[in-house]
């Protein structure tokens, strides 16, 4: 005779329940997003910022490597319109000659630094002058160099240096 053996507790099978859906995130994993986003993009920010005071700076260098080769004051002086070319707006720079040229190289340095007036005298003389003193000379290179270390780059947001203002304009020069 055959048996048939029936459970004594009559239980159903085990349905699971259907495994978490990984989407929609939960607002902690939205807040980690955004705080990543916001990070990297503070860190863009700084390292965009320090390459273009890098590169400020990277010019003033160089015309400083120059100033020390410069032989003449009349040398001296075309760096120094370079430099204040390269930083300051054309139209504020190019016209500027004698007297007025002094006056706007005193006007970028601070106070205790300024004396490109007082030797705009001898700084004329010697710029036509086939043979200059030492004294002249190095009291010229002396002024050069304090401007170059002080006024550059330009602390004032209206002076943009000239390559980058065209940049931006779209202008291309050749």
């Amino acid at each position: 005779m055959a048996q048939t053996h029936t459970h004594p507790l009559q239980l159903a099978d085990l349905h699971l329940p259907a495994l978490p859906d990984p989407w929609p995130l939960a607002w902690g994993w939205w807040a980690s997003a955004l705080l990543i986003i916001i990070l990297l993009t503070l860190l863009y920010l700084v390292v965009s910022h320090l390459k273009v005071r890098r590169n400020l700076k990277a010019g003033k260098n160089q015309a400083l490597a120059q100033l020390k080769r410069a032989q003449s004051v009349s040398e001296i002086n075309t760096l120094l319109r370079q430099a204040a070319l390269t930083y300051f707006p054309r139209e504020q720079v190019a016209g500027l000659s004698g007297h007025h040229w002094m006056a706007f190289l005193d006007h970028q340095l601070p106070e205790q630094h300024q004396g490109f007036v007082s030797l705009n005298d001898a700084w004329t003389q010697a710029l036509y002058a086939s043979k200059v003193g030492d004294d002249i000379h190095n009291a010229c290179r002396h002024q050069a160099e304090i401007w170059l270390r002080h006024a550059l780059p330009p602390r004032s947001p209206q002076h943009t240096p000239a390559m980058k203002r065209d940049a931006a304009k779209g202008d291309r020069h050749v």
